[in-house]
């Protein structure tokens, strides 16, 4: 029975998740992506679609920016981080993470849907706009 006792005082101790959680706050996005683009393996737009256990999604690569991806593979992702991003939503994304035994985003990363982007993601710009999308990647 102490051990008992010794296991959950022990347990009590160990954080969960909203604790370890500490992804610092983006001063802007547009310094960010670089920084992420260089971290990270891969760097895709692709349609995903969620599994019904919510763990897990599939992957369908429209467009590799970075990484030995090739258009139309298909890959298994995966919910593990603690930090997020979290990817819930069917639909077209913008995923920054690696691909191993399955595609991981990166924690505390800029991965987001394109249609309900995350708060770093700016709208896109307007038709026209001058910008040199060269600069932003």
């Amino acid at each position: 029975m102490a051990k008992i006792y010794i296991l959950l005082f022990t347990l009590s101790f160990i954080p969960n998740r909203a604790e370890y959680c500490t992804c610092a706050p983006l001063p802007h996005w547009n310094k960010a992506t670089p920084k992420e683009y260089e971290y990270v393996e891969d760097v895709i737009i692709a349609d995903v679609i969620i599994d019904e256990n919510e763990i897990g999604y599939k992957i369908i690569v429209c467009e590799v920016f970075k990484g030995d991806l090739k258009t139309s593979q298909i890959l298994n992702g995966i919910n593990i981080g603690t930090c997020g991003p979290y990817v819930d939503k069917d639909g077209e994304w913008v995923l920054f993470g690696a691909n191993t035994t399955y595609f991981k985003v990166n924690d505390c990363g800029l991965s987001s849907n394109i249609a309900e982007p995350r708060e770093p993601l700016p709208p896109p710009p307007p038709p026209n706009s001058g910008i040199d999308y060269d600069k932003l990647i």
